[in-house]
């Protein structure tokens, strides 16, 4: 038995006995001795505990065990204190974002409809929910029980993915489209594919930001470009996906550029190199009009 365990059984009793001081006492210890105890930590959020993140950050909190970011932050050699590190990651997402938005003068308060498509289980959507005005928020990811925990949790509304874009149905058109790290994950035979479905997913003079590793994250990760400047190798963190459908793509600027102009009708593109996590690039296509 790991160390601790016997004090989540302990945390429960005192919850139901209403001694909520001391159930947050027996949860608090738990993470010290565990940190990447999720049940714990959910718990303590569930009942807004003493020394609950849900207050402190001002979002929902509860993390999915399912979540393979989470998963990443837990298996980090850096990472002491992952549930925070995992929900600060999304509060510098917002900040990145909300940069980007207001050098083109589309800030978030403004956006009446916002689709985040790969949204996973909410490391930055919850951030997301509490920025943009009420309702304009939709989600959506292929991965089974990711946009049912958003719906539960977060109370936006969604839709599942697929993975032949060709049979993507949302339910209306966004004004702003946020694909945070997935065309840096897919491979060269649905990337340019992904990119002209989510544009036709735009409404006119819309938005779609897409962030990609680049030379800076080539260079980070010791790899190089072959001539067309793609790169696909099929291993990813994460879990839930197929390697041969959600792997690690580098794609160089130049590739980037003319999969845009090649693939979009009436783009105009504006580039943020290494804008977000300080490596990956951003790109903000603008739909029907000139740059």
């Amino acid at each position: 038995m790991k160390p601790g365990n016997d004090l989540l059984p302990l945390a429960r009793d005192l919850i139901a006995q209403g001694r909520l001081a001391q159930a947050s006492h027996c949860l608090q210890a738990l993470l010290r001795l565990q940190p990447t105890h999720l049940e714990a930590h959910n718990l303590l959020e569930t009942h807004r505990l003493d020394g609950n993140f849900t207050d402190a950050f001002g979002i929902e909190s509860r993390i999915s065990p399912d979540d393979d970011i989470f998963r990443f932050f837990a298996n980090h050699p850096s990472c002491t204190n992952p549930i925070r590190d995992y929900l600060s990651d999304g509060w510098r997402t917002m900040v990145e974002l909300s940069r980007l938005l207001e050098s083109l003068d589309r800030p978030l308060g403004r956006c009446g409809s916002f689709l985040e498509f790969a949204s996973g289980f909410g490391r930055f959507s919850r951030h997301l929910a509490k920025a943009l005005p009420e309702g304009a928020l939709h989600v959506s990811d292929v991965v089974p029980g990711s946009v049912d925990f958003l719906k539960q949790h977060l109370g936006v509304d969604g839709f599942y993915s697929v993975s032949d874009p060709g049979k993507l149905a949302p339910p209306r058109k966004y004004e702003v489209i946020f694909v945070l790290s997935l065309f840096s994950h897919l491979p060269e035979s649905t990337w340019s594919t992904w990119l002209a479905r989510l544009y036709d997913t735009l409404e006119d003079k819309g938005i779609l930001i897409i962030t990609t590793h680049g030379e800076k994250c080539a260079r980070l990760m010791g790899v190089s470009f072959p001539p067309n400047g793609f790169l696909f190798i099929p291993s990813s963190e994460s879990k839930a996906l197929p390697g041969e459908e959600y792997g690690s793509t580098f794609t160089s600027t130049d590739y980037v550029r003319q999969a845009i102009s090649h693939h979009l009708r009436d783009a105009a593109i504006h580039e943020f190199p290494a804008h977000f996590w300080g490596n990956q690039d951003g790109f903000a296509i603008v739909k029907g009009r000139q740059a």
